[in-house]
């Protein structure tokens, strides 16, 4: 009996513990949790913008942190995205934002509906007691749920082609720098010199250069890199390859006198001679053994007076042509022969030619923006397929490469050899008609081709007020065709 009231004792005792346990539990625990619980301070970083990706998901915004304090707990920091970096990639074809996040230019503005539509945020979530105390324990949080690193607007650039690209375009001040795939017409980086920040467009508007100027989108006077066209209108009209010309120095048009940069002359030179050796006089008297006609053509051919549109705003500005009638005038005919006069053409364009030269004579589609991503699926926007036309025979394209070779090997762009790859080329120096303190404006060009493991690349530089395509822009292409190869 004694030892069963004991046991009835113990339960009790037991019982009443736990019930107070309990009453404690209700009583303190889950009013503190109540009061956490409505006490929660929540504070947003970042634009809530999708990413803006290159061709291989890399990111080309939001590659940068910034340290941010919490303005509600002050004790609190952490790294969070800045939309653009220091050293921003591909800013002309990026854009940039307004004070409210929403896309002013480039494909922040083309692609603004769909970016605004992603969650892109991370919060941090401060808890604090009745009293305004910051609770121990639970404190601030970081909350990424919101975080996005999977969808945007995918384009071609590639990160890293971009960057070296940017890097060496450091030495131009005023100029444009593009690299093409030659099959495709995808752009795999584009530089327009000087740049700007996304983040500081209105001291860019005030500075000298117009630095928010896209260069690769405008048409300028052409020079060298025209003779091509001139070399396959000659082709086309059934002059032999061998067709020779003894180059004087000098040669009369129209009681007007022409002279080649070698002052004595090249002396007897053949097709491939003359556009290693960028010889005008033989290319004046090539031309007027074709005829203005057979050019305009093959310029009509090639879409030079049609511009190239990238997305919705991104859209280069059309070449210009002079008319037939214009060049019935022997010095008119003369000019254009070597891409003077009223000959205008952007560096899309340019790219697009020498594309088709590398490519076996198909006229590609330059292309920006490749796919739509939604959590890493990809919607692709417009074809995938290059829209290729031929626009002239391979053999000719065949010819025209071998040409460009032997300027590497021999001729103006000796420097543009590298190692890794077999070069081709043409440098070009253009006259603008403009000048500064008496001093006529030129703009220096080079246009490179080569292939590497079974990519072919079509690299465009381009110095604006520049000297000459060898001094200006040979080094320049040099230092991205090794760094490319050395990425292979």
């Amino acid at each position: 009996m004694f030892k069963r009231m004991q046991a009835l004792a113990v339960l009790l005792i037991f019982s009443l513990v736990a019930l107070g346990g309990r009453i404690l539990y209700l009583s303190y625990f889950q009013s503190k949790s109540a009061a956490v619980q409505g006490s929660e301070h929540a504070e947003y970083f970042g634009t809530n913008r999708g990413l803006i990706l290159d061709r291989k998901m890399k990111a080309l915004v939001e590659t940068q942190t910034q340290k941010v304090t919490s303005a509600v707990n002050p004790s609190f920091s952490l790294a969070v995205p800045e939309r653009y970096a220091n050293r921003q990639l591909c800013a002309h074809f990026i854009g940039y934002l307004d004070a409210d996040n929403n896309g002013v230019s480039g494909i922040e503005k083309d692609y603004n509906a769909f970016l605004k539509a992603i969650e892109n945020q991370i919060a941090l979530k401060t808890y604090k007691d009745a009293r305004g105390n910051t609770l121990l324990g639970k404190g601030t949080v970081v909350d990424e749920s919101r975080r996005c690193t999977d969808s945007g607007i995918m384009l071609t650039i590639d990160r890293d082609i971009q960057s070296i690209t940017q890097t060496a375009a450091k030495r131009v001040k005023s100029g444009a720098v593009v690299v093409m795939d030659s099959d495709s017409g995808k752009l795999l980086a584009s530089v327009s010199m000087p740049q700007f920040h996304p983040n500081q467009v209105d001291a860019a508007m005030r500075q000298k250069g117009t630095p928010l100027v896209n260069r690769v989108l405008q048409s300028y006077n052409v020079g060298s890199v025209f003779k091509v066209v001139v070399c396959l209108a000659a082709l086309e009209s059934g002059i032999d390859e061998g067709f020779c010309y003894r180059c004087t120095g000098r040669i009369l048009c129209g009681g007007r006198a022409f002279h080649c940069h070698k002052e004595d002359g090249h002396g007897s030179i053949t097709m491939k001679q003359a556009l290693a050796q960028s010889c005008n006089t033989y290319f004046i008297a090539l031309a007027q053994k074709i005829g203005a006609e057979k050019m305009l053509e093959i310029c009509n051919r090639l879409s030079i007076k049609e511009s190239i549109r990238l997305s919705d705003s991104i859209v280069s500005e059309a070449g210009n042509l002079p008319l037939s009638r214009d060049l019935s005038s022997p010095a008119a005919l003369a000019n254009f022969s070597f891409g003077q006069g009223e000959l205008l053409a952007s560096p899309l364009w340019l790219c697009r030619l020498y594309a088709a030269i590398h490519n076996g004579g198909y006229l590609v589609q330059p292309q920006l923006v490749q796919a739509k991503v939604v959590h890493g699926k990809q919607e692709a926007i417009g074809s995938q397929k290059s829209a290729q036309k031929q626009v002239f025979k391979h053999e000719h394209a065949q010819l025209l490469m071998r040409f460009l070779e032997e300027t590497v090997k021999s001729g103006t762009g000796k420097a543009a050899n590298v190692k890794y790859c077999t070069v081709a080329g043409k440098t070009a120096t253009a006259q603008t008609g403009k000048f500064i303190k008496k001093k006529e404006i030129l703009i220096s060009y080079f246009i490179g081709l080569f292939s590497i493991k079974g990519e072919k690349y079509t690299v465009f530089v381009m110095c604006d007020n520049g000297s000459s395509g060898a001094a200006d822009c040979v080094p320049l292409f040099q230092e991205i065709c090794e760094k490319i190869c050395r990425m292979q």
